[in-house]
């Protein structure tokens, strides 16, 4: 019996010490506006709904809602600043497009839900986490690289890894959630 038991408290212990997180994307949320303004509305769940409107001209921003039917709650994230791909398409016609993904992650390791906001700018690049009815922003791009053009996410099974731009310059970071502060950490990668 006492080998049972100390097996038992073993094997928790090993599992509680060592798992981590296996991350699962759904169906990413794309919306894009060349040259005006758009707005788009849809629902990430039964419950859940995503409203943006956006702007693209010189540059492009977009204000964006989370929200939750049941218990009213809303997260707006305003005025979230859109990296602008310009260029010439092949009728001759200059382009000017903007572009928002809102990408559902899931924890498999303890089935906590967040969303990847990516607007190409670090300033709009975030992750939303959604518990209980509630939305609130754990992570903002914007701090890890002074003066950054453009990031983006990168979901692998393990790692949710985070890609900063400046120029030439090039850095990766792996983002770990810290359960104790309730963000998003990075680790710069070697």
């Amino acid at each position: 019996m006492k080998k049972i038991l100390a097996s038992a408290l073993f094997l928790s212990l090993a599992l509680s010490c060592g798992v981590s997180a296996n991350w699962m994307t759904g169906e990413s949320t794309v919306v894009a506006v060349n040259r005006g303004e758009a707005a788009f509305h849809s629902s990430l769940s039964s419950e859940q709904r995503l409203d943006v409107g956006m702007t693209a001209d010189s540059t492009g921003s977009a204000d964006v809602i989370f929200s939750h039917a049941s218990s009213g709650n809303k997260l707006t994230l305003s005025t979230l600043p859109i990296k602008i791909e310009t260029g010439t398409s092949t009728d001759g016609s200059a382009f000017s497009d903007a572009k928002l993904t809102v990408t559902p992650l899931v924890n498999n390791g303890n089935g906590q839900r967040y969303y990847l906001v990516e607007t190409g700018s670090p300033e709009g690049t975030q992750i939303i986490a959604y518990k209980k009815g509630n939305f609130t922003s754990v992570f903002n791009a914007s701090s890890l690289m002074e003066g950054a053009d453009s990031a983006s996410f990168e979901v692998q099974k393990k790692d949710l890894i985070l890609h900063l731009e400046k120029g030439d310059t090039k850095a990766d970071y792996t983002l770990a959630f810290d359960s104790k502060t309730g963000t998003f950490n990075a680790t710069l990668k070697n």
